[in-house]
C-alpha cells in the first residue's frame, strides 16, 4: 500500500501545478501572436490593439475589423474559425482582407488566440 501512496503524490503534485501551467502556456501563445500580428502588417489596418483604426484605416471601405466586436467576425469567434479566415482571407461583402496562406496552420492559430485576446481585454491593450 505505500508503494502505491508514493506514486499518487508526485500526480498529485504535478496536477496542481496543471492551471500555472496551462496560464503559461496561453500567455506565451498570445506573445507569439502578438509578434505574428506585428510581423504581418496586421496593426497596418486594424490597428496596434485591434480597434480598427491603424494608420491606412480611413482609407478602407469597408473599415477594418475592430476585434472588440464578436458581431465583426463574419466566420466565427474561435480560433479555428478567426484562423481559417486568416488562410483564405476575405473578399465578400467588400472585404478587403488579404489571405495568409504563407503562414502555417499553428501560426494563424497564434495569431487568432493573439486576436482573441485583443477582444477578451477590457482595454483592447497590447499584451507586453
Amino acid at each position: 500500500m505505500r508503494a502505491g501512496l508514493l506514486l499518487i503524490v508526485p500526480i498529485l503534485a504535478a496536477s496542481a501545478c496543471l492551471p500555472d501551467r496551462q496560464a503559461a502556456s496561453m500567455a506565451d501563445e498570445i506573445t507569439a501572436g502578438q509578434r505574428l500580428y506585428a510581423a504581418n502588417g496586421c496593426g497596418t489596418c486594424h490597428g496596434m490593439t485591434g480597434r480598427g483604426d491603424g494608420p491606412v484605416a480611413k482609407t478602407l471601405n469597408p473599415p477594418p475589423r475592430d476585434f472588440r466586436d464578436e458581431g465583426a467576425f463574419k466566420n466565427g469567434v474561435d480560433p479555428g474559425s478567426i484562423a481559417n479566415t486568416l488562410a483564405t482571407g476575405l473578399t465578400r461583402d467588400g472585404g478587403q482582407m488579404q489571405s495568409y496562406f504563407h503562414l502555417s496552420d499553428r501560426e494563424r492559430y497564434l495569431l487568432a488566440r493573439f486576436v482573441i485576446s485583443l477582444r477578451e481585454s477590457p482595454t483592447g491593450a497590447t499584451h507586453e
